[in-house]
């Protein structure tokens, strides 16, 4: 029997199996006999049983899912993809199963695939503004839209790269747009952070589409293939938390930091352990071994803080024990044990 006989027989027998299977609902067993007709008769495959093929693999997944099994789910569509790489409806449900399980760049990348290949494929363009809309926080449109603020934030950057400040970094850096300021301004390099996925995302194809994106040849997540460095771009972007960059991610003295990590209650975001690492790593400033050092400077360089006392019985009662005394035990020690406490709290930062 010759090998292409061979083939025939057991895409034959495949086929026989994975249909039988699948009138019987064992979408387990239907599945591998499917992905072997698909790989021995790829054109009769697709011709024929495609749809056939697409209910058995969503049929498996679901039953998967329901039993925890999450990662079988992603072997599932791993496999299945292979046979079927630019299938518009494979890609999409696969991409909602990796958004689902926390792999939204992944879930991203498949989502752009098909839309590349089609354009007005609706269930594709449907679920990428899903994703996007519901890891992008809204917050982040106002601000891009406030001139007034931005403006003054491209002024002062603008005012410290020109007076020397030619190496920054931009922690927290969102969509960018704090980088391209200084890049604009004449930076030399430009080191922007994101700990956010999501953001991190956006913050590459805007720099992407500014050709100001140098890709970081130690991290693929964010390599495109094309190598931006040779068209004089500046920005490096690092997909990390600041208080995690090292010398390796910051190799220069950075001379001038920018960040809008502050929340509505100025300190929500940890800027100050954020500045403070900040300091003890990346800037610069006179000392006994470096005693001519130019310091560094941070854009905001401060902020007012305003603190309204109020009165209010219900906060007062829901944060303070006041009862001497529950059924039969005493609880007067609890009472000074907390005066105590909060008067030795209170001189504590009184004199530190």
């Amino acid at each position: 029997m010759s090998v292409e006989s061979k083939r025939e027989k057991i895409a034959e027998f495949s086929l026989a199996q994975a249909r039988r299977y699948q009138t019987a609902q064992e979408w387990g067993r239907s599945f591998p006999h499917y992905l072997v007709v698909g790989q021995l008769k790829p054109e009769i495959f697709r011709q024929q049983y495609l749809d056939d093929f697409l209910t058995v693999v969503g049929a498996f997944s679901l039953e998967l899912e329901k039993d925890g099994k999450h990662n079988k789910v992603l072997q599932v569509y791993e496999q299945a993809t292979e046979i079927l790489p630019d299938h518009p409806k494979l890609n999409t449900n696969y991409a909602s199963v990796l958004f689902k399980q926390g792999k939204t760049e992944l879930a991203e990348k498949f989502l752009r695939k098909v839309l590349s290949q089609d354009p007005n494929y609706l269930l594709a363009k449907d679920r990428l503004e899903n994703l996007a809309s519901s890891l992008l926080d809204r917050w982040h449109f106002p601000m891009l839209n406030d001139r007034v603020r931005n403006s003054k934030f491209e002024k002062a950057i603008e005012n410290r790269v020109k007076n020397g400040c030619d190496t920054v970094l931009d922690v927290g850096t969102g969509t960018g747009l704090l980088s391209l300021y200084a890049a604009k301004a004449g930076a030399k390099s430009v080191y922007a952070c994101e700990s956010s996925e999501v953001m991190a995302i956006t913050a590459r194809e805007v720099f992407e589409v500014n050709h100001e994106l140098i890709i970081n040849p130690s991290n693929n997540r964010f390599s495109n293939g094309i190598n931006n460095s040779a068209n004089n771009s500046r920005i490096k972007l690092i997909p990390k938390l600041s208080l995690d960059l090292t010398k390796t991610d910051v190799p220069e003295p950075i001379q001038l930091l920018i960040t809008e990590t502050l929340d509505a209650g100025l300190l929500g975001e940890h800027i100050l352990t954020t500045l403070h690492h900040a300091w003890q790593t990346h800037l610069q400033y006179p000392s006994p071994g470096n005693p001519m050092a130019m310091p560094s400077c941070v854009i905001p360089c401060a902020a007012d803080f305003y603190v309204v006392p109020i009165q209010c019985q219900q906060v007062h009662h829901s944060h303070s024990f006041i009862r001497q005394g529950l059924f039969y035990i005493s609880t007067s020690f609890i009472l000074n044990f907390f005066v105590k406490s909060f008067i030795k709290l209170d001189l504590q930062y009184l004199y530190q």
